[in-house]
């Protein structure tokens, strides 16, 4: 379903965060442009009173100078309020009105363009410097009605208080603020529907490499595992997805390879002994014989079934080798006392050639490790350097301690394995062309190599032709448990 598809997630995801965004940065515009405006509206308020105000203090200093000079009072105060509404009205603006009161609230005078007359407003016990109010009585412009801020000043001059008092419509503060909202009313919808097509796009360009990479993955069979993924050029995660894609499929087709060559390898060693068994078994159907005959036909074919039980032992010690829970049976293990009892083992057969099988100065080692399996591990590297080594050759089998591990080195002056061949000896079934001819299956290293592996060691080879060979095994001495 789309909805569960990564498109879709991607795309919501992505129009939701760039969303809230933007609502976010909408909310602080309109909060910003409120302020600003609300700051300028209040300012021209403030700029219309102080003139007024200033007009107030110089007109009672020239009443209090025409006081001396004799004028009446009467004409002294007529002028007065001349001067005071001139002022209003000079100040005045379109949807500004201005009001002048005496300390006792008692208006002295207007513009003329207000609708009507309004009371000072009671913003504080003692009317502060400057105060500003927002009242929800409106004047009507038009059909229209608006709300109305209203800013008094306090004037006092040689004891006399006067309060001017200037009211001005908020409709052109909400206009402006209107029209703000409703740009980003409009915006704030079309943007995020531009939004989630350039995300779709976006998501679906950002894919594009994964989908290819799906189709190709899909394409690829246990039949052509070596077909490989295009790598994207950019160095992203698409390239890096694709090449552990690659990767993986070098692996698989290794596997699957070294699977068929074991199906193949195990075909070819099985078919010699049953071949064997067969014509033995129909050369003694053929005719009635002797016991004597009878009995060699089954001593040859015991034989072969116990070279056959030799090879599925040893595919069942490697398959168990190969498995996480290798079934190895750890303990302490006293190293020179091995190694003495495989020299002993051997013995017999170097005396039949004559070869000088030796355990030269080594340290006394303790580690932890499967004694069987250590044992076996040793045991087919000592037989094998008898088996090749030629007659009144030497053997030496030498451990010695580094650091946290221990290194067990069997040098041999046999014939040596070619450079070519030193990269497969410890693969199932090869052997090296000078041992075809003698008996085996080619399973013997790839044993020492797992056992090896198992308990978390390394086995390395050193060789020359004609200069014999020289095995190096290295295990830890504590064993470390996953």
């Amino acid at each position: 379903m789309l909805i569960n598809s990564i498109y879709f997630r991607m795309t919501f995801w992505y129009v939701l965060a760039v969303g809230l965004i933007a609502l976010i940065l909408s909310v602080c515009l309109y909060a910003n442009f409120s302020r600003v405006l609300n700051k300028d509206f209040n300012y021209l308020l403030e700029t219309r009173a102080a003139h007024v105000g200033q007009v107030v203090e110089e007109a009672l200093l020239d009443r209090t100078r025409d006081r001396r000079e004799g004028l009446t009072a009467a004409a002294s105060n007529a002028d007065f309020v001349t001067t005071l509404h001139n002022a209003a009205e000079w100040s005045r603006g379109e949807g500004v009105f201005i009001q002048i009161f005496q300390h006792d609230g008692k208006e002295l005078t207007r513009s003329s363009n207000m609708p009507f007359p309004r009371a000072l407003e009671d913003l504080s016990p003692d009317l502060g410097r400057s105060n500003f109010r927002d009242s929800p009585v409106a004047f009507s412009f038009g059909e229209e009605a608006w709300p109305l801020r209203t800013f008094v000043l306090r004037v006092d001059k040689g004891g006399t208080v006067y309060f001017i008092q200037v009211t001005a419509s908020l409709r052109p503060l909400l206009v402006k603020l209107g029209r703000i909202k409703t740009v980003l009313l409009i915006f704030l919808p079309l943007a995020m529907v531009l939004v989630m097509v350039m995300g779709f796009f976006l998501t679906r360009a950002t894919l594009r490499p994964v989908d290819n990479m799906t189709k190709a993955m899909r394409q690829i069979t246990s039949r052509n595992l070596k077909q490989r993924i295009a790598v994207p050029s950019a160095n992203d995660e698409n390239r890096r997805l694709a090449e552990t894609f690659n990767d993986m499929l070098s692996r698989l087709d290794k596997a699957f390879s070294l699977q068929q060559q074991l199906i193949q390898d195990v075909s070819h060693e099985l078919r010699t002994p049953l071949t064997v068994l067969k014509g033995k078994q129909e050369v003694a159907l053929n005719k009635r014989r002797s016991p004597v005959e009878y009995e060699e036909v089954l001593s040859v074919n015991l034989e072969e079934i116990d070279k056959m039980n030799a090879l599925v032992e040893n595919l069942l010690v490697l398959a168990r080798m190969d498995r996480a829970e290798n079934e190895l049976q750890l303990k302490r293990v006293d190293l020179l006392p091995l190694l003495r009892r495989v020299i002993e083992d051997a013995r017999p057969q170097a005396e039949l050639k004559a070869i000088a099988l030796r355990l030269l100065a080594s340290d006394e080692v303790s580690l932890e490790a499967d004694e069987s399996q250590l044992g076996r591990v040793v045991s087919n590297i000592v037989d094998n350097a008898v088996k090749y080594t030629s007659d009144r050759g030497q053997i030496a089998v030498r451990a010695v301690r580094r650091g946290a591990s221990v290194e067990i080195t069997v040098n041999d002056t046999g014939p040596g394995i070619a450079r070519e061949e030193l990269g497969r000896v410890f693969d199932r079934f090869y052997r090296a062309e000078k041992s075809r001819t003698s008996p085996g299956f080619g399973l013997g290293l790839s044993i020492v190599k797992a056992i090896v592996l198992a308990h978390q060691g390394t086995i390395n080879v050193a060789s020359e032709p004609g200069q014999g060979s020289t095995f190096i095994i290295s295990l830890p001495l504590i064993y470390a448990q996953d």
